[in-house]
Parts: structure tokens; sequence; C-alpha cells
């Protein structure tokens, strides 16, 4: 039996609060209690950082499947074949995600009072194994590991403050431009296999190398304007059609226009774009998703969306154009500017031909 100096001064262990003494009067002071409270000492050290909470993490990795399952879903769709392994690097990539969110959504189970046992019989897999899988210590290297291949923010002027005017955090809005890059990668790389030209004339044209437009197309890269609109006349696509996806990939703002008709562009390019980025679905479908519409507003919207627009945008209603950029899995904030911009220069115009003719 091991015997105690209780004339030296007490130690309290950090983990368990329990007060001891040292065994013997020589060597390292000791600091916790035993070995298991030292272990249980660094897991809880090694946890996830408060500012990151489990439920945030859940909602991002989840909208990331959604969105790699709806490029898988388009790469098989297409008549156009897909470049080889393309289906391939989406699997890997959504399988990545998912195992990722089961790993965050058990630490936030056991957060909120499930046992072990309980997920053991859940996903068929024994209490030892999930312990050793799902860590605390593993699940936050895993969360930081997607916070480090989280593609980084474009450089914008900003406030300095954490929150924006919209109550939105900073996060949400890399979130968004993260998910803004996507989609003008999935529009340029659709445009590719519809057009039928190989990598390297694309990249001929465009006065750039094949890897890049590979990394373009994978969403690795932001082009610059030059390059998209060179990549979009190689296509025979009008270029308009692609810049409001490239100003959201790049965090900017929409830009005002001067007048009617370049608001009217410019919000029919953006509503073309979204169908690219959506692999261009047959309009019946997705007027099949609009069918709480009106015959007229249809109209538009098959006119804006064919290959010779013809409608005029200004006809569509807010209620409309929200629910085809819903359809079309895009960003109202980003869609409204756009759309209130060129009611505003339809109401100006009206007001100055009153003024004109009395």
């Amino acid at each position: 039996m091991k015997s105690h100096d209780h004339s030296a001064k007490a130690i309290k262990c950090p983990n368990c609060d329990a007060l001891f003494w040292r065994n013997k009067s020589t060597g390292r002071k000791p600091v916790y209690c035993s070995p298991g409270c030292k272990s249980a000492f660094f897991r809880k050290k090694g946890g996830p950082p408060p500012s990151v909470g489990y439920d945030q993490e859940i909602e991002r990795i989840a909208q990331s499947a959604a969105g790699r399952a709806r490029a898988l879903a388009q790469v098989s769709a297409l008549p156009v074949p897909a470049l080889p392994l393309e289906a391939v690097r989406h699997c890997v990539a959504l399988q990545r995600d998912l195992d990722d969110c089961i790993a965050v959504a058990i630490r936030n189970a056991l957060d909120r009072g499930a046992d072990w046992e309980g997920i053991a019989a859940l996903t068929s897999m024994s209490v030892s194994t999930l312990k050793s899988r799902y860590s605390n210590s593993k699940v936050t290297a895993t969360i930081r590991n997607r916070h480090r291949r989280r593609p980084p923010a474009p450089r914008t002027v900003s406030r300095p403050s954490q929150q924006t005017d919209d109550g939105s955090s900073g996060a949400a809005k890399d979130d968004d431009r993260s998910s803004s890059r996507s989609a003008l990668a999935r529009a340029l790389s659709h445009l590719h296999r519809r057009s039928g030209m190989t990598v390297r004339t694309i990249g001929l044209v465009a006065g750039t190398s094949p890897s890049y437009v590979y990394r373009i197309m994978a969403g690795q890269r932001i082009p610059s304007w030059p390059v998209v609109r060179a990549f979009a006349q190689a296509c025979d696509t009008e270029p308009g059609d692609f810049a409001e996806l490239w100003h959201a990939a790049h965090g900017h703002a929409p830009a005002p226009a001067a007048s009617r008709r370049e608001a009217a562009a410019r919000f029919q390019g953006a509503v073309r774009g979204l169908h690219l980025a959506e692999a261009c679905p047959p309009l019946s479908s997705l007027t099949r998703q609009l069918d709480t519409l009106s015959r007229q507003d249809l109209q538009v919207i098959t006119s804006l969306l064919g290959a010779q627009p013809t409608a005029d945008a200004g006809h569509l209603g807010w209620q409309a154009t929200a629910a085809l950029t819903v359809a079309l899995h895009g960003r109202t904030d980003r869609i409204r500017p756009l759309w209130q911009a060129m009611q505003n220069t339809a109401a100006r115009r009206s007001t100055m031909l009153a003024e004109a003719f009395g």
C-alpha cells in the first residue's frame, strides 16, 4: 500500500476537482489524480470550439451534400457524355459529406442526452467501434479540416462587424459565395458538354490551359470575366447569361443599371444563368413546379428561357420571379435587386413619357 505525505500541500485535480497528495517527494509534481483523469481532461480540451455549433455544422454539410447530389444527377441525365471520372468524383465527394455528417450528428446526439448503446442499435455498429471512430477529438478534427478545405472568401470591402445588415452571419455569407461558385462551375461545365467541344479547344479560344479549364468546371478556380466571356462565345452562348453568376461567385453586389433595356437584359441573363447551372431542365418539367402561376407568367418564363427570348421580362411579377428562382435553386436575395431595378427603370420611363406628353 502506497503512503502519502499529508504534510505536503494537497493538489487539486483540474479534471475532477478532487484533492490528492504526492506518492513520493522526488520527481515532477503530478497534475492529475490518475491517468484516467489526465486522458479525460485532454479529451475535453480537444473538443469543438464554443463558437462551432453542431447544428450549424450539420446544416452546412447537408447543404453541401445536396449540391453534390444535384450535380451528380445532372451528370447522369445529360445527353452529352460527361468527363470520364466526373461521376466518380461527385460520388466520392458526396460520400465524404455523408460520412462527415454522420460523425457530427452522432456527437450532437450525445450532447443532447443520447447514449452509445442507442446509437449502436441505430447504426448496427458496436459501442467500442463507435467510440473509436467518433470520438470527440476525431470529430473536432473533421470539422476543422472541413473549415480548412473551404474555399477562401473573395476579398471585398466590408464593415468589420460579424453580423450583416440582414442579420445573417459572416459564415452564412461564405456558404452563399461557395454555393455561387458551384453554380458558375456547373453552368460552365454544362455549356462545355452541350457544345461538344474539347477542353483543349475551349482553352485555346479562351486563352488559357486545358488544366485550368478543368479546374474552372470543377469549381476549384474562379475565372476572370474575360475567360468566362471567351468560354461562352466559344460555345456560341450569350456571355451575359453568365454575368450574374460570375458576380455572385466573386461576392459582388448586383450593379445598378442605367436604362430599362440594360436592367431587363441583366435580369434575363441572371435567370438564364440559373437555368444553365441546373443543366437546362426541360421547360415542361420546370413549369410543372410552377403550376400555381398564371398562364401569362408561364408564357413569359418559357420565352425567357427559350433559345430566342421574345417576351418582355418586365411583365413577370415578383411572386412568379421568386417561384422560378427557387425552382432553379437560386438565391432570391440576388435576383430581387435585378428585378426591382427593372421595375424602377420602367416606372421612371413611364413618368418621363407622361411629363413629356402632358
